[in-house]
C-alpha cells in the first residue's frame, strides 16, 4: 500500500490451493488490524524547535510538498523494508 499497490481482496485458502500456480505451497492465516490500513487523515499537533521547523518547511517547499505531506512521505520511506 505504501508503495502504491492495491490491497488485494480477501480470497479463501481453498481458492488459492486450487490454483496450480501455488501447488505445494504451505498456507497460514494472519490476522490484520484494519486500523493500520486506514488512510483517513487525522489532524495532529506537534511541537518542534523553530530552527527544525524552518528546515522542514524549506525541504518540503523544495520537494513541492506541503509540510504534512513531506512528513508523511519521510515516515513512509523510513519504514523497514522486508
Amino acid at each position: 500500500m505504501d508503495d502504491g499497490g492495491d490491497i488485494p481482496a480477501p480470497t479463501s485458502i481453498a481458492a488459492h490451493r486450487a490454483n496450480p500456480e501455488f501447488d505445494g505451497w504451505i498456507w497460514a492465516v494472519a490476522e490484520v488490524d484494519p486500523a493500520i490500513l486506514d488512510d483517513k487523515a487525522e489532524r495532529v499537533n506537534i511541537t518542534l524547535p523553530r530552527r527544525v521547523l524552518a528546515r522542514l518547511d524549506a525541504r518540503a517547499r523544495a520537494a513541492g510538498e506541503t509540510r504534512s505531506g513531506y512528513i508523511a512521505k519521510l515516515a513512509i520511506e523510513a519504514r523497514p523494508h522486508a
